[in-house]
Order: C-alpha cells, then sequence, then structure tokens
C-alpha cells in the first residue's frame, strides 16, 4: 500500500504537466507581487469587500515570504531535482553501445530502406563516406542478426541534445537554490557620506530573514571584524545644458507631421541656466579599523564590491550655510524662515560641478542655489497669483551676497554629500552562472542541430541492403533533405 502510494507520488511528481502546473501558480504569484505594493501596507490597498478578504487572508502583500509561494516553490524544486534524477538515469542507460539489427531499424516509419545493386563492401564505404564528408563522427556500436554484414551509428552536432537538456534541469535547480539562498540571507542598506565623515558599515545583518527566524533579534551583536567604514574623498557631478526645441506643436499628430514636413530642420536651443546632470561619481576610501586600506571610484552601473557587499551610487544630496544680515539661518524641516520676511524660503536646486559643453569645453560652475519664496497661506490673492505664475525664486552663488526683498542674504559652504546603496546578496553568483547556461543551453536545444544516423548492411544474392534510421532534433535539423542526399548519394543513376 505504502509503496503504491510512493510510485503514484514519484510518477506525479515526475511528469511535465505538474512542472507546468507550478510554474503557472508561480507566475500567479509573480503577477500578484507586481500589481500589489509588496512589502508595504494595508491601507495603501483601496479594494473592498471579497477582493480585499482574499488579500488579507492570504497576506498577498507579502506573497514572496508567505507559505503558499514558499510551498509552491519547494514542491517544484523537487519536481526538477526528481526529473533530473529520472533523466540521468535514462541518459545513462540510452549512452551504452546501441545494438543494432535489421529488423529494428526497419520498424521505424521513416527509415529509409534501399536495394542496391553494390557489394556489401561498396555499400558500407559509400555511406560510411556519406556522413564522414558532413562532419559526422563514428559512435561505438555493436549488430545482431543473421546476413548483417556491417553497421555503425555516426553523429553530428554540438552537443548531444540530452546534455542539453540536463543542463537546463541543473540549472534551473541553481536558479532556485540562489534565489533561495537569496531570500533567506540577503539584506540592503543606504548610505549617506559627507567628506571628513566616514560612515561604518556592517557586513552582517539582523534583518536577514534567517536571522529574524533563528538570530538573536534584537540582541544581536555585529563584532568589530565585521564593521568597515567608508569615506568620501570628493564627489563629482558632470551637467551640460538641457536642450530643448522651439516652435514644435506640443500635442497632435498632424500638426506635428506637418511642422516636421515643411521644416528643414528643428531648432535646438539650450538655456544657459538649465543644468543636467550626466554622470556623478564618488571617490571613496575604505578604512579598515581606523587604517584606510582601499580607493576605489564608483558611479552610476559601475559598483564596488568589497566584503562581500556590492555597493552602488544611486544618488546625491547638497548641504549649504544660509545667512541674513550676516545671521546664519537654521533649517526646519526643509524650510527657512529670515526674519523681517514674511513667508518661508525652500531650497530648489542646488548645482556644482563641471559643465560639459557642445563644443568640447568644460567649464567649472560656481556653486549655487535657488530658493524658493512660499507665501503664507492667508494671503489670498498673492497665492492666488502664485498658483498661476509660479513661486518666486531667486539665484544665490556661493560667497555672494544678494538682496531679497530688503535683507542681504548669502550661502556658504555649499558642500555634496553621496548616498550608497548596498546590498549583500550570496545567492546572486549562483544565479549569474545558472541563468545565462539556462538561456544557452535551451536556445541550443530548440535550435541547434544533432543528429544520429543508425545504419545496417546486408548482404543480397544481387548485391546488399542499406537500411538507415535518422533522428534529428533542432527547429534547424533538415531531415528530409538529408535523407533525399542520402538517396542520390546511394541509388546509381537511371
Amino acid at each position: 500500500m505504502v509503496s503504491n502510494i510512493l510510485d503514484y507520488l514519484y510518477g506525479t511528481l515526475t511528469t511535465t504537466k505538474t512542472t507546468v502546473v507550478l510554474f503557472g501558480i508561480l507566475m500567479l504569484f509573480f503577477l500578484v507581487g507586481n500589481v500589489l505594493p509588496y512589502g508595504g501596507s494595508y491601507e495603501q490597498i483601496k479594494v473592498t469587500g471579497f477582493v480585499r478578504t482574499v488579500i488579507e487572508g492570504l497576506d498577498l502583500l507579502n506573497v514572496y515570504s508567505g507559505p503558499w509561494f514558499l510551498t509552491t516553490t519547494g514542491l517544484l524544486f523537487l519536481n526538477l531535482l526528481l526529473c533530473t534524477y529520472k533523466r540521468t538515469k535514462w541518459m545513462i542507460r540510452v549512452r551504452r553501445p546501441p545494438e543494432l539489427a535489421a529488423t529494428t531499424l526497419s520498424a521505424h516509419r521513416d527509415a529509409v530502406d534501399l536495394e542496391l545493386p553494390y557489394s556489401p563492401e561498396e555499400t558500407t564505404a559509400k555511406v560510411e563516406g556519406f556522413f564522414r564528408n558532413r562532419l559526422f563522427l563514428k559512435k561505438p556500436s555493436s549488430m545482431r542478426g543473421e546476413g548483417v554484414y556491417s553497421g555503425g551509428v555516426y553523429e553530428q552536432g554540438f552537443v548531444h541534445y540530452i546534455w542539453l537538456s540536463l543542463t537546463y534541469h541543473v540549472c534551473v535547480l541553481l536558479t532556485v537554490i540562489g534565489a533561495t539562498i537569496t531570500f533567506v540571507s540577503s539584506f540592503e542598506g543606504e548610505l549617506t557620506i559627507f567628506p571628513d565623515a566616514p560612515v561604518e558599515v556592517a557586513t552582517v545583518s539582523p534583518d536577514t530573514n534567517w536571522n529574524k527566524w533563528y538570530g538573536k533579534g534584537e540582541d544581536f551583536i555585529v563584532s568589530e571584524d565585521e564593521k568597515f567604514s567608508i569615506g568620501l574623498e570628493e564627489f563629482s557631478v558632470k551637467y551640460t545644458q538641457r536642450p530643448s526645441i522651439t516652435g514644435f506643436p506640443r500635442r497632435g499628430i498632424i500638426p506635428r507631421l506637418k511642422k516636421t514636413w515643411g521644416m528643414d530642420g528643428l531648432t535646438i536651443i539650450a538655456k544657459a541656466d538649465k543644468y543636467y546632470p550626466i554622470e556623478y561619481a564618488s571617490q571613496l576610501v575604505i578604512y579598515e579599523n581606523g587604517e584606510p586600506v582601499k580607493k576605489a571610484d564608483i558611479k552610476v552601473n559601475t559598483p564596488l564590491r568589497y566584503r562581500g557587499l556590492t555597493i552602488y551610487q544611486s544618488a546625491y544630496e547638497y548641504k549649504f550655510d544660509l545667512y541674513a544680515d550676516d545671521e546664519r539661518i537654521d533649517e526646519e524641516d526643509g524650510k527657512y524662515t529670515i526674519p523681517g520676511i514674511v513667508g518661508e524660503f525652500e531650497a530648489g536646486n542646488v548645482i556644482a560641478g563641471r559643465l560639459y559643453l557642445k563644443d568640447g569645453s568644460i567649464c567649472v560652475i560656481e556653486p549655487f542655489v535657488k530658493l524658493m519664496y512660499n507665501l503664507p497661506e492667508w494671503e489670498q490673492e498673492a497665492a492666488e497669483t502664485e498658483k498661476k505664475h509660479g513661486p518666486e525664486v531667486f539665484k544665490l552663488i556661493q560667497g555672494r551676497t544678494e538682496d531679497i526683498k530688503g535683507t542681504r542674504v548669502r550661502v556658504e559652504n555649499v558642500r555634496a554629500a553621496t548616498i550608497l546603496s548596498y546590498r549583500h546578496d550570496p545567492g546572486v553568483a549562483l544565479l549569474w552562472i545558472a541563468v545565462p547556461v539556462l538561456f544557452f543551453a535551451m536556445l541550443f536545444r530548440a535550435w541547434g542541430r544533432w543528429c544520429r544516423a543508425s545504419y545496417v548492411v546486408e548482404k543480397r544474392p544481387t548485391g546488399s541492403r542499406l537500411l538507415v534510421h535518422l533522428q534529428i532534433f533542432g527547429v534547424w535539423g533538415g531531415e528530409q533533405n538529408l535523407i533525399e542526399k542520402l538517396k542520390r548519394s546511394m541509388v546509381p543513376d537511371a
């Protein structure tokens, strides 16, 4: 009874149908995870009734860490593992040297069966020459049956399709393993670093799922050996002038086509005060136990890898000191209140760095800050004017004093901070290996050409009999074309 149940479960778990069903369920989970705000709050969801009950009951805002997703992933892993085991056993069996017989080859519906006037020796030489000339390699085989003079197996192809099938089974397994390692042990964070103020980073974290489940929680202690610091030597931004097109309709396909048809070219302008960042980079120093050990430059899409962490250049921010009548004004929630001026000021763009012009020249931009003046809400008439024309903007160049509504205002000490994001993901190495190999294995399996030719030559009173069976896999197989070429090479001209 138990044996029958185990056989039934094994048979069910090793079928392609089970794989497709489990993949389909996972696709539904991935769809839910992309539609709903994963890891968010239920206050973000506006649906009500039965749909909300399902979302809350199945905890679909945390779908990737929920029991339904994890159970399905575990079943898929078991399915792939057993399928790989079953396929490997079959591969070992089928890769043994085949035993050829005339009765076996003639049983195939598409076998080539030719009665030839040649001697068995001539037929053997012609058929083997045909396959050798097409870069087929001879494989070990044996013959059985009366009247069989010769026989053999020839194969052609980059790699045997069975090995390709096994390869992508193993790669999917490695992908699931890598994703599981990522799920239980990855963590990430963000750093904001100003010059001369190194920030400490830990190579371990209590925030991994493994530490949440089996760790010490709030008692988690990071030792000194598991820490290092990152300092900022210099942060630089490269700008270009933001181009814009003049005289071109903002809407409508027909007006745009008419304008384009009647124009010699588009008129592009670049305003002097419209800067667009094209690159920002950080020159970092790595400290171990307070001593500098490494310097590194990182940019967007050029991360730094150090002690199991991948550190990315993600953003930047500026700070500055604001003075009014030589008195420093402190920031409160991003707002500045200047004595004697009704309303508040808010920092807009802060620009500092190098400007790359169209002619190839490079200019150093004098650091400047744009302050936006916001009127108080009770000034209704002025507020309506502000809505129409936008808030009043004042440009303050570092070190220069400007008169703003009767007050001498200036900015000093404009300084940049780099914002770095970091991630520890030990499973990503497996994914980098498995996913490309999986892609190319499936590509070669589907499109690559692999062919096996099995032949037997029998002795006849008037000559010989040739039996050939072709097994061709891949979209580029061309089985019928090869059969026609074989017949033309073997059958004498009439």
